[in-house]
């Protein structure tokens, strides 16, 4: 009984952990939308517009070569880092660590709550790139 027991407990934690997980999200190729005032964008504007909303979420942005910024998130003892490539027409995000967000890179799936930070990234992203 004891075993059934430790074996019942076994498969419900492999299972709860296994729905934690999702395929990771990246953006790729996403417009740049024109900015408010009318100029055109710029690298200079795009890269400025990526990092206002990098910190509005909270993320840490370093400038590692034209047109790429590496951006990450720590929340607890979580940790995330992607790399946005950028011009004046497109932006992506795309992947590049983690730690303890139980990244697996044979099923590329990664904790749900990723998806999540990249989805919020990517929107004011989008919303900062337009100011």
């Amino acid at each position: 009984m004891l075993r059934l027991f430790k074996f019942s407990l076994l498969i419900c934690t492999v299972w709860l952990t296994a729905c934690t997980s999702h395929p990771v999200m990246n953006v790729f190729d996403r417009p740049v939308p024109d900015r408010l005032d009318g100029k055109p964008q710029t690298m200079e504007s795009v890269a400025k517009g990526i990092i206002a909303g990098c910190m509005d979420k909270g993320w840490t942005c370093k400038k590692v070569a034209p047109g790429k910024i590496d951006a990450s998130l720590a929340l607890r003892k979580h940790r995330a880092t992607t790399e946005i490539n950028f011009d004046t027409n497109r932006y992506s995000i795309v992947y590049k660590d983690s730690y303890l967000l139980d990244y697996n890179a044979r099923r590329n799936t990664i904790h749900r709550n990723y998806n999540n930070w990249i989805n919020n990234l990517d929107h004011a992203i989008a919303k900062n790139l337009a100011i």
